[in-house]
């Protein structure tokens, strides 16, 4: 993998984060939770014979259910299964989502099953759009003509969690992802993921890092062996000032996959329920192929109503080369927005968001 240096540039400011309780139950051996997101879009794919349109669009919405449960004064059982509600059209898969069966100790955290991978996790703690029209996986883990694919919830996933103090741990192994294994067969480790974040808080500073590696290229060009990427981020905050730093790295022998990408962002809170937030990433031409490089601008308004509820405005837009494809909405976003080779796809976004 190549090396990475990272410059954390500039001062930085904490958002209001959307929170609220989750429903008890049976005490915390079952715990009731969910997220309903919907918002209405006016998008333009820039795509010749197209016209922009108005459009409803799920985001990333789910319901769930956990627990745990003390096993002795040493050990916790836990457990998730967590699905994807579509309530913009109905439907919906159980355990589509964070799904696992785990244990929790003196030695840590220890979960099996269905989860996002730590690169995939460090990713969202950075970014300020996730899961709207803005969300950082148009460009972040994503390649011209292929979209957001090293953004994964790896399958047959084992993950180990832990703090050491101001460090923060998060390793995984995927024994097979994607699993296209007969039922019964075993796991197809030569489809296999790796992935290890780490995080350090020191005051108002939050350095991040992580590494990823797949047997076998993500989606849709799974015949390419090895696809490695490094993420380094920074994270600055101060009153109600947040600004972040992100670069990411890709290497394969499929040179879609290689290329390098880096991010900045900030928010600014004008009041204690308000925020405004920008967001600028740009991905570098891929090997072999110039002018085959895009960039991303985000800009929004967010609003938290009460402890459960938020609302928001953003707008988008996606600059593409003449010889790239990326996406102008990609990721947590339901409603996805292509384009056509050096398009500029925007999107303005009303959002609002319930969580219990």
């Amino acid at each position: 993998m190549k090396k990475l240096s990272l410059i954390a540039l500039g001062v930085s400011l904490a958002t209001l984060p959307l929170s609220a309780q989750s429903i008890e139950l049976a005490g915390k051996k079952l715990e009731l939770y969910g997220k309903a997101h919907l918002s209405l879009d006016y998008s333009d794919p820039d795509v010749t014979g197209e016209d922009s349109q108005f459009s409803v669009s799920n985001n990333s919405s789910r319901i769930g259910f956990k627990g745990e449960h003390d096993v002795s004064d040493a050990l916790t059982m836990l457990w998730q299964y967590e699905q994807g509600v579509t309530i913009d059209n109905g439907g919906g898969e159980f355990a589509t989502r964070n799904s696992f069966l785990g244990m929790r100790g003196r030695f840590g955290e220890l979960r099996a099953g269905h989860h996002d991978t730590p690169s995939k996790s460090m990713g969202s703690s950075w970014g300020l759009f996730s899961d709207t029209n803005g969300d950082r996986r148009a460009i972040l883990g994503a390649y011209s003509g292929y979209g957001n694919v090293l953004n994964d919830r790896a399958d047959n996933a084992l993950l180990y969690l832990n703090n050491f103090g101001g460090l923060a741990l998060q390793a995984m192994y995927s024994a097979s992802n994607p699993s296209e294994d007969v039922s019964g067969g075993l796991d197809d480790n030569d489809s296999d993921i790796g992935s290890v974040s780490l995080s350090y808080k020191a005051g108002p500073l939050t350095l991040l890092g992580a590494v990823e590696t797949w047997s076998l290229a993500p989606r849709p060009n799974n015949n390419t062996e090895g696809v490695d990427n490094i993420r380094l981020g920074a994270v600055y905050t101060m009153d109600r000032l947040r600004f972040g730093a992100i670069l990411e790295s890709t290497d394969s022998d499929d040179v879609v996959y290689d290329r390098d990408a880096f991010g900045v962002n900030a928010a600014f809170g004008v009041s204690d329920a308000t925020d405004i937030r920008v967001q600028y990433l740009m991905a570098d031409d891929y090997e072999g192929m110039s002018d085959s490089g895009a960039s991303q601008l985000a800009l929004g308004l967010f609003s938290q109503l009460d402890s459960a509820t938020q609302v928001y405005a953003v707008f988008s837009m996606t600059d593409n080369d003449d010889n790239a494809e990326y996406q102008g909405i990609d990721g947590g976003h339901g409603d996805e927005l292509s384009t056509e080779l050096g398009g500029t796809p925007s999107s303005l976004s009303v959002g609002a968001i319930y969580k219990f």
